[in-house]
């Protein structure tokens, strides 16, 4: 999950999420796009995010879990490949097709997260 879900800043509102405003934000970009993260290293990973409920990665290696909503997080547990039960959470921002922004992995690692177009 380091590389994929340590990075989500998405927008989130289906389910009722607000950025810094208290403004009403939209996780629906993210569920008809891909999320891509690039590491410091150049790495990219990308990401998917399903409206059930789960997510889907792949990195170095392909990874799926679950995402929540957490006030205004957006918190992610990996199941698989290895399960790592303590989530991880970021803040929610608004964004679409083309939206970029800096961010931290889970580990600290500065990351860039980028909404693409397509799944």
């Amino acid at each position: 999950m380091a590389g994929l879900a340590a990075a989500l800043i998405v927008s989130a509102a289906l389910a009722g999420g607000a950025d810094e405003s208290g403004t009403t934000v939209s996780l629906e970009p993210a569920f008809r796009n891909t999320l891509q993260i690039t590491g410091s290293d150049g790495r990219v990973s990308r990401m998917w995010l399903d409206r059930d409920g789960g997510y889907r990665g792949h990195g170095r290696r392909a990874s799926s879990g679950v995402w929540r909503l957490r006030g205004d997080q957006l918190c992610f547990t990996q199941l698989r490949p290895i399960p790592i039960p303590v989530p991880f959470c970021t803040p929610l921002i608004a964004g679409d097709v083309g939206a970029r922004w800096n961010a931290r992995s889970a580990t600290g690692d500065p990351i860039v997260i980028e909404i693409v177009r397509g799944r």
